[in-house]
């Protein structure tokens, strides 16, 4: 992607009535689209048999976000030059947005025969694969043609959005820096390497990738958006530094107005300067506006989450769920909220897919049976719908291992899903520390200490507190149930001094976590102390809840010495 291109967010209605948020890369920045739309369109209605005027249409429609008729002219292109190649492949991405993958399909398949470079057949081999949802197959045949044509970024992209999407965050991060070797300055590649790097730990790395792209594109709405998540987590939401940070919030909400991330930007600049109900409303208010849109609900019941109105939060994520089964976010969603939910309220169980035409928002809802039995059932099919679901993404198999081992007591099964997640990225580091968490929350505290182990060799050497102090504190944890306290003490200061390193980039997590490693060091008074800071920092739940009932009950032993042994 060179410095010439744009980004351009459009919205997409399904088949199915869902409305979904898509971000098209344009070649170049359209100038002046109106008056070209209107004189092209005036020329292909008096030259209708022509195919380059046309085509310089289906290529405005799209920059302009007009997708539907977008493919419509590009149809009758290929109609006229069936030998467009890269025609048919922006048709069957287009088709792909929109939903209809048989449709992308059949497009890439109509195709195939009409290429005789080998490298593209297997590019266009991967992108059937991805519509099929056969993420395996996509990335050997994307492997396969970076091998032919090594020096194409275009192939390397593609590998690594799916092994992002697998959640191969060390694999995507090799792709991408493969592509910054060809082109230093490819946008796009700088912007996946930057998720990548954060997803394998490396913060410095990632704020190195991302500083770059605001330098070569200010203007980037990714870029943006991810800088304005960053200042947000950092608190710098108040004075000068807050009112930068509502000023970058301010061009996302410009470039795109009807995104539900921009949307969840300003919902959490307002929620951590304790506009709480500001904050809400501001989503609330989105899924007014597009009650159709899954991300609107989604974003909206993480905030009343993480605001601890948890029964709320359910039924709210569970409209998301209904509108669109298949985001893999909203699963680990619902098996972090369903469980601390309060019985006295019956939750809606999942619905069937939507017909055509249907309103997802007036879909009846079935309460089913009594409240226990129906909420363990929903909770369960929820976690079985999921592996199947998504069986290539190790945060899942982690995901349900915790709800399996903490919500239906199934010990033995749950650390089995568990470590199916490390199989499946034995080289990241945070699936061994979410493995190991479940082992420890199983009381096999031996075992959870050499999968904690085993992930802490994995961590880069810079840059990796995000991930260091969680697992250091879970470390002295688990060697302190053991009995080796000399080993407990040393991971829990360890911990202290990571997050000290933390402060900078999550105050609120920080303190929370030197909180958790000061406890177990047995220094109350500097527990509390750290507790109240990460309150004050406007900790969310459910931490903030945890905290809240830790500090009441630290007070009165404070004053009998600070440094008191556990």
């Amino acid at each position: 992607m060179s410095r010439n291109t744009a980004l351009r967010m459009v919205s997409l209605t399904l088949s199915s009535g869902v409305e979904l948020n898509a971000y098209l890369v344009l070649d170049e920045k359209p100038i002046r689209i109106d008056q070209k739309l209107k004189t092209l369109s005036q020329y292909v209605q008096q030259y209708p048999s022509g195919w380059k005027k046309r085509l310089e249409l289906a290529n405005l429609l799209f920059a302009r976000g007009d997708i539907e008729q977008a493919v419509e002219e590009y149809r009758q292109v290929i109609e006229r030059q069936p030998l467009l190649i890269e025609v048919r492949l922006k048709l069957g991405k287009l088709l792909q947005l929109m939903g209809q993958e048989v449709e992308a399909i059949a497009v890439y398949e109509s195709a195939l025969p009409k290429v005789g470079n080998q490298a593209t057949r297997q590019h266009i081999g991967g992108l059937i694969a991805v519509c099929r949802g056969d993420s395996q197959s996509a990335s050997q045949a994307f492997e396969s043609a970076v091998s032919l044509e090594p020096d194409n970024a275009a192939h390397w992209l593609a590998l690594g959005q799916v092994q992002m999407g697998r959640e191969d965050g060390v694999a995507a991060l090799r792709v991408f820096d493969t592509v910054l070797s060809l082109n230093p300055d490819d946008i796009v590649a700088l912007i996946g390497s930057y998720d990548a790097s954060r997803a394998v730990g490396n913060v410095s790395a990632a704020q190195r990738r991302l500083s770059r792209v605001l330098e070569l594109a200010p203007g980037d709405f990714r870029a943006l958006k991810r800088l304005a998540d960053i200042r947000c987590r950092m608190r710098l939401v108040s004075g000068e530094e807050g009112k930068q940070t509502k000023q970058i919030i301010s061009c996302v909400l410009q470039l795109a107005p009807d995104a539900a991330d921009a949307h969840e930007l300003l919902a959490y600049y307002h929620l951590f300067r304790k506009e709480w109900a500001k904050g809400l409303g501001v989503l609330e208010q989105f899924t007014k506006q597009h009650p159709n849109n899954p991300k609107g609900w989604y974003y909206f019941g993480r905030c009343l989450f993480q605001m601890g109105e948890y029964q709320r939060a359910a039924e709210v994520m569970l409209k998301a769920y209904r509108l669109y089964p298949t985001d893999c976010e909203i699963y680990r969603a619902l098996c972090e909220i369903l469980p601390v939910t309060s019985p006295s309220t019956p939750l809606d169980p999942p619905q069937p897919p939507l017909k055509r035409g249907e309103n997802p928002v007036n879909v009846p809802l079935d309460r089913g049976t009594s409240r226990g039995s129906n909420y363990q059932v929903t909770l369960a099919s929820l976690i079985e719908e999921m592996l199947e679901r998504f069986p290539e993404r190790w945060s899942v198999w982690t995901t349900a291992g915790r709800v399996l081992v903490e919500w239906f007591q199934e010990i033995e099964r749950g650390c089995s899903v568990s470590l199916q997640g490390t199989q499946l990225q034995p080289q990241l580091p945070d699936a061994w520390f979410r493995h190991g968490r479940v082992l420890a929350l199983s009381g096999k505290h031996r075992e959870a200490v050499e999968a904690l182990q085993q992930g802490w060799q994995l961590l880069p050497q810079e840059g990796s507190y995000l991930q260091s102090v969680s697992a250091a504190v879970w470390l002295g944890e688990s060697c302190r149930v053991l009995g080796d306290e000399a080993a407990s003490r040393k991971w829990l200061e360890e911990a202290c001094q990571f997050a000290q390193e933390l402060m900078e980039f999550d105050p609120a997590m920080a303190c929370y976590w030197q909180g958790r490693a000061l406890l177990g060091l047995g220094d109350i008074k500097g527990a509390v102390e750290a507790y109240r800071s990460a309150l004050s920092q406007r900790l969310l739940y459910p931490f903030r809840g945890e905290v809240e009932s830790a500090v009441k009950r630290l007070k009165g032993r404070g004053r009998k010495g600070s440094r008191a042994k556990a």
